[in-house]
């Protein structure tokens, strides 16, 4: 289960921190960030799970929570390595848990 269905008030924080108050068990929930250059990059323009550093790579970064579940969507401009710049979109929730209250990467692909 993607983390933003036991989040609240996710965010982008200075353009590659992922923020959120995630919900323990217990239901209190817990503030929680996740720098998302340690484990998201950009390969030709596009996002590259397992990868890092990002956002040396983007411009025009944004969050949005999109569709009825919300999904969290990254969206940004990727250098392509070749002087060029492609627009791509990464969905947060396919590599990221909230796990026990914390925000977290999970090997997905």
């Amino acid at each position: 289960m993607g983390f933003h269905k036991s989040s609240m008030n996710i965010e982008l924080k200075s353009g590659h921190v992922l923020t959120a108050y995630c919900r323990k068990p217990t239901g209190e929930a817990t503030y929680s960030e996740l720098n998302l250059d340690d484990f998201l990059g950009a390969k030709k323009g596009k996002f590259a799970w397992s990868a890092d550093n990002f956002s040396d790579h983007a411009s025009d970064v944004n969050l949005k929570l999109e569709g009825p579940t919300h999904e969290p969507m990254l969206s940004a401009r990727l250098d392509d390595e070749e002087g060029g710049e492609h627009m791509d979109v990464v969905n947060l929730a396919d590599c990221i848990k909230n796990e026990n209250g914390r925000l977290r990467f999970m090997d997905c692909f």
